[in-house]
């Protein structure tokens, strides 16, 4: 009876383990795809039809660039929906509008690849799986329940957001005075660190409670996705800024 216990312990324990690589390495397909498809798009831009070329502009790069950018905007948001509602339809395969949204961040972010050096993105890299990877070992081995610290991430990544909208009008009365920007900054950054861990804390609870089916592995997969994508696009903004200001 206790061999019996035991086996079918470890049993559950596999399947957990197994599912939750399963998230992950869905989450690391989707960064693998976006940052195949930034370097691309970047280097076609760069080298092969490029926008800047000496000291002049190529209206017609340009123009190319500028429509790739648009048709990705435009389908930002349909593919979000498209993601979530997938999940709870019985023959859509959630798969497929996850891997368009990635290819279309790859769009948004072949920005930087094109005009931030090669090594602060390596850096920038480097430090997002730091955070992520710490963020990973709270969320996961946490014994409490994290809701109420989602409620409250979510509550501030809101209203900063909001905050954020009236910047630009305090910037054009107080041009030279940065500390919003900073606070804002910054707080939306540990808003979105919190949320991280509320994500992955999610995934450890679903994974226990046996709700390991490939579509709700998809969903939580595009979760972390977002998360890592937006500690890398934050952390990138903070190395190139110092970087700028180093040079200075």
């Amino acid at each position: 009876m206790i061999a019996e216990t035991i086996k079918q312990s470890n049993t559950k324990t596999y399947s957990t383990t197994k599912w939750a690589s399963k998230v992950f390495l869905y989450m690391f397909m989707a960064i693998g795809i976006t940052a195949v498809v930034a370097t691309i798009i970047g280097l076609i831009f760069t080298y092969a039809f490029p926008i800047v070329y000496g000291n002049e502009v190529n209206l017609d790069a340009a123009k190319a660039y500028i429509g790739l950018f648009i048709a990705s905007f435009i389908l930002y948001i349909p593919l979000i929906l498209w993601i979530q509602f997938s999940v709870f339809r019985e023959k859509s395969r959630p798969m497929i509008p996850f891997i368009l949204y990635s290819i279309v961040m790859g769009v948004f972010i072949s920005g930087f690849t094109m005009f931030v050096p090669f090594h602060l993105i390596a850096i920038s890299f480097g430090l997002t799986c730091l955070t992520f990877g710490i963020m990973f070992l709270i969320g996961w081995f946490s014994k409490r329940d994290l809701s109420i610290l989602g409620m409250i991430a979510m509550g501030m990544f809101i209203g900063i957001l909001f905050i954020s909208l009236f910047n630009v009008l305090w910037m054009l009365f107080f041009p030279g005075f940065e500390t919003i920007y900073w606070v804002i900054s910054y707080g939306m950054f540990a808003a979105m660190l919190l949320i991280t861990i509320f994500d992955i804390n999610r995934v450890k609870k679903a994974s226990d409670r046996g709700e390991q089916s490939d579509k709700t592995a998809i969903l939580c997969a595009f979760n972390l996705y977002v998360d890592f994508i937006y500690i890398f696009i934050r952390i990138l903004s903070i190395v190139v800024r110092i970087y700028a200001r180093s040079k200075n």
